[in-house]
């Protein structure tokens, strides 16, 4: 559900034709499935359903509107009168505010173009409907059947992609036939125009060291704004704490800023071994604030079919449905208390920047030169990742010859040919961001890995998923600040421990490790193998080429799910086989990029 829904029909200037055609849809939309008129120009009619509809603000001098929310930066001058270009005044949009939006804009002569907020919350679909007339809306399957794409097909290179490196395409859809516009960027339409990227993150990288309390007053500002702004005048919000750093920022932020007695529920999801219970640390943080900690045990019980099917019927794979028992609980929460939204502190790891990496060092190095060999940073590294000072030098130089050095995400399930056509492929922010240090581009990198989170689930459709640490001021004030202040120490995230210290209780803030579920999933997985073999070794994937079968089935096995785990490929497999089963008795494969046989 997020923030709503919304379809916009849109064509050119000055054309008559396209304007009736889009009249009579809406008149129908309204007569037939109670859709109303939010909105209109000359160019464009912006339609709202009866039930979960998104809000809307109309943009001075008719330049259009921007649908969803929306919320001013601190210390920015506001927009006010827009200019006239699509693309400036997206640029103004930008930098007077953030949120969770799409801009509908117009602009001369005959200019019309969609731009979608840095982080994708709320989706923008384009496809054709004839006439000149052409939709941009939330979601393809809110609409009336008659009202969806007329020409959709599967497109089995993106269906590869995905598979194969799905951390390089979060935001694309596996279809042809009707184009998601990326976030942060700029679609003129009709959609077949180029688009143009307006927020890159490696624009924002800073390599300049900030002024540490500076930095840690910025943050703690950033962080409480955004969690203000999206709790907003909500009366029930359920809370997952799961007992690291960043779910104890925010909830020790909720308790700052006067807001923690709208959490109705404190969650706490428990896996079946030490590694996987970090309760002891949740409690900590619940009895600072004076409330009770719900813990909820995580079943190892056998994955089933229905728990991809169930949630494959979206426009993308339902990755972040993978961990089925947690995903139903929570919803079934969220419906239980009237569609509560879902607070979390997901993202933080790649914000604050959690991972260890000699790449970290590197920055020290570019920015200090010699001097930067005495630097407590260096020995700090080469403490985290258990190497000698000498060692963190030589992968940190080498890596920076490598432009960057950062692992390769490809899936070890994936067939041959498809891993050597990805190979060197990453997400566009990734690609985009050369020339930056190392560490900073494997920021982006994770950052880009964190849209996982704003994917279809059921908690989702349940409810409204809040995440204070992936939203645009956040992001950006990390982005400029060098790796090494905000994880150069002995612990990681250490600007975040700094900056949040008197918000958070002792054993969290000394807490050192981290709660490690990767041996839960290869149990979980280990348990389920006899749905799990047959369902990926015989499914669509693997007879379109997409798979390698003998790959796929060495990590199928319990030994390799009990000892080296390749969690995160097979749950993806699984996902996206669920998906293509339920879209191919629906559509056709696409005539550009058709299905290969393996």
């Amino acid at each position: 559900m997020a923030v709503g829904d919304y379809l916009a029909l849109a064509w050119p200037a000055g054309d008559a034709e396209g304007a009736a055609r889009a009249d009579a849809l809406g008149a129908r939309l309204a007569a037939e499935a109670g859709w109303r008129l939010a909105g209109s120009t000359d160019r464009l009619r912006l339609h709202l359903p009866p039930a979960g509809a998104a809000p809307v603000e109309a943009l001075p001098c008719a330049a259009g509107f921007v649908v969803g929310e929306r919320f001013p930066t601190t210390g920015a001058v506001p927009a006010g009168e827009l200019p006239r270009r699509p693309a400036q005044a997206a640029r103004a949009l930008l930098r007077s505010g953030w949120g969770r939006y799409v801009a509908l804009l117009h602009g001369p002569p005959g200019e019309t173009a969609v731009f979608r907020d840095p982080f994708g919350e709320l989706d923008a679909l384009v496809w054709p409907l004839g006439a000149g007339v052409e939709a941009v809306a939330s979601d393809i399957l809110t609409v009336p059947p008659w009202l969806r794409p007329p020409r959709l097909s599967l497109n089995w290179n993106a269906i590869a992609i995905y598979v194969a490196l799905s951390s390089a395409m979060r935001a694309e859809l596996l279809f042809d036939g009707v184009a998601a516009v990326a976030p942060g960027t700029l679609q003129p339409l009709p959609a077949g125009a180029p688009a143009e990227a307006l927020w890159r993150p490696g624009d924002l990288v800073g390599e300049a060291r900030p002024d540490e309390v500076e930095a840690r007053t910025a943050l703690a500002a950033a962080v409480d704004a955004c969690t203000r702004a999206l709790v907003g005048d909500r009366p029930a919000i359920l809370m997952e704490l799961s007992g690291g750093l960043d779910s104890a920022i925010v909830a020790g932020t909720l308790r700052r800023l006067g807001l923690a007695g709208r959490v109705s529920a404190w969650l706490n999801y428990v896996a079946d071994r030490a590694e996987g219970d970090e309760q002891a640390y949740a409690r900590a943080v619940t009895d600072r604030l004076g409330v009770p900690l719900t813990v909820v045990e995580k079943p190892l019980a056998p994955l089933t079919e229905a728990d991809f099917t169930e949630v494959a019927t979206g426009v993308r794979p339902a990755l972040q449905a993978v961990d089925a028992p947690r995903d139903r609980d929570i919803a079934a929460r969220m419906a239980a208390a009237g569609g509560a939204a879902v607070l979390s502190g997901q993202g933080g790891d790649a914000v604050f920047f959690q991972m260890p990496s000699v790449l970290v060092a590197s920055g020290v190095l570019r920015r200090e030169g010699l001097r930067g060999l005495g630097s407590p940073v260096l020995r700090a590294v080469a403490h985290r990742t258990r190497r000698s000072v000498w060692q963190v030098l030589a992968e940190a130089a080498r890596a920076e010859r490598r432009r960057g050095g950062l692992p390769s995400q490809l899936s070890p399930l994936a067939a041959p040919g498809v891993r050597a056509w990805l190979a060197g492929r990453a997400h566009p922010w990734v690609e985009d961001a050369g020339g930056i240090p190392g560490a900073k581009r494997l920021q982006i990198q994770a950052i880009a890995n964190a849209q996982l989170y704003r994917g279809d689930c059921r908690k989702r459709r349940a409810g409204d998923l809040l995440y204070p640490f992936l939203c645009q001021p956040v992001v950006e004030l990390c982005l400029a600040i060098p790796a090494d202040v905000l994880a150069g120490g002995e612990q990681d995230r250490r600007l975040a421990r700094a900056a949040f210290a008197d918000r958070l209780p002792a054993a969290v803030l000394a807490r050192r490790s981290k709660g490690e579920l990767g041996a839960y999933y290869g149990r979980l997985l280990a348990a389920s193998l006899d749905v799990l073999r047959p369902f990926l070794l015989d499914g669509c994937l693997a007879g379109a080429g997409v798979l390698d079968r003998a790959a796929t089935a060495r990590h199928l096995t319990s030994e390799q799910l009990l000892h080296a785990p390749a969690t995160g490929p097979i749950l993806t497999a699984v996902t996206a086989e669920a998906w293509v089963r339920h879209w191919q008795g629906r559509v056709g494969d696409s005539e550009r990029a058709p299905r290969r046989r393996g």
